[in-house]
């Protein structure tokens, strides 16, 4: 199983991505096809980073996010209302 890092703001994300991004030798400009500006932005943390962007990022520097369900809430339970129409 891969490491996990616990997220607590856009500063923690921020810093994940920055080191992973030196882990791999790659510049700013280099993380798919985005700017070093936006990319610089998320590595500090910028909380109003849009989210679609900032997942597309993760992907392409092979980044996973997860998301634990709070106690109480029962996986089938989610699935049925995750899945469930409107």
């Amino acid at each position: 199983m891969s490491d996990s890092i616990p997220i607590k703001d856009s500063r923690d994300l921020g810093r994940v991505v920055r080191a992973v991004r030196k882990l791999q030798r790659l510049r700013q400009d280099e993380v798919g096809g985005f700017s070093h500006s936006f990319i610089g932005e998320l590595e500090t943390g910028k909380p109003t980073a849009q989210l679609g962007k900032v997942l597309e990022a993760l992907r392409e520097l092979g980044l996973k996010v997860h998301v634990e369900l709070p106690p109480g809430i029962d996986q089938q339970a989610f699935e049925a209302a995750r899945t469930a129409r409107r």
